[in-house]
């Protein structure tokens, strides 16, 4: 939601966030809000793809050093950022996949399919990956949005994490201080049953508002369902 409140100022800096590039962005903000999680080989992300993402949160949490570290600090936004500007400059497969990973971090997250290990959320990210994959390849969307959009959802888990009493450890490796503006403990039924489904109706509903309001809805379920005949061959 936050990168498409940013959705005019990044117009304002040249950066193309028109039509389908807010659903891009949103998709990849989303992903990237839960992001630093993938050095934890219990949290969301590590489990949202099963041992795919187990082994690579457990590749990040030796490299971070463990949960809540690097990639809670400055460095570790950096490198989110310099990862998504990369495969932004490459394209095609790589920058689909990568994608696809955030879709599957998002829809873990927000409860989508409700269950994070269900055959429905394994469809559905089949289904999305392939969309968003094709999609890519083909440069069927504009992805210039993409490292903002990655920066962008990075910042607010890293503001989320420092109204804990855990706080985020900034300026890791160089000193190990964790800082926070607030002392809140988490509640996980707020967090499940109210936060993730206001997030997500506020986010559909800028989505809309900021890439035209109504007159939009329709262009895009035509390209979303022409997306999805090329993506579903048959």
């Amino acid at each position: 939601m936050a990168v498409l409140a940013l959705t005019p100022l990044l117009r304002d800096h040249g950066v193309p966030v028109e039509a389908w590039a807010v659903p891009v962005a949103a998709v990849t903000a989303a992903g990237a809000a839960v992001l630093p999680d993938i050095d934890h080989a219990h949290a969301t992300p590590a489990r949202s793809l099963g041992p795919l993402t187990a082994g690579i949160a457990w590749c990040v949490g030796l490299v971070s050093g463990g949960h809540r570290n690097g990639t809670h600090s400055l460095v570790g936004l950096a490198a989110f950022t310099a990862l998504g500007a990369y495969l932004t400059n490459v394209g095609g497969l790589p920058l689909g996949l990568f994608l696809s990973f955030l879709f599957a971090l998002a829809a873990a997250a927000l409860r989508v399919t409700m269950v994070r290990a269900t055959v429905g959320h394994t469809l559905l990210c089949l289904l999305m990956g392939a969309m968003l994959t094709r999609g890519a390849v083909l440069d069927s969307f504009p992805v210039d949005v993409v490292p903002w959009a990655v920066a962008v959802g990075v910042v607010v888990h890293l503001l989320g994490d420092m109204a804990t009493v855990q706080g985020c450890p900034l300026f890791w490796p160089v000193h190990g201080h964790r800082y926070n503006y607030l002392a809140l403990s988490t509640d996980h039924t707020v967090e499940r049953y109210v936060v993730g489904p206001a997030l997500t109706v506020a986010a559909a509903w800028l989505v809309v508002t900021m890439a035209g309001g109504v007159d939009v809805i329709g262009p895009a379920l035509r390209t979303t369902w022409r997306t999805v005949q090329l993506a579903v061959p048959g």
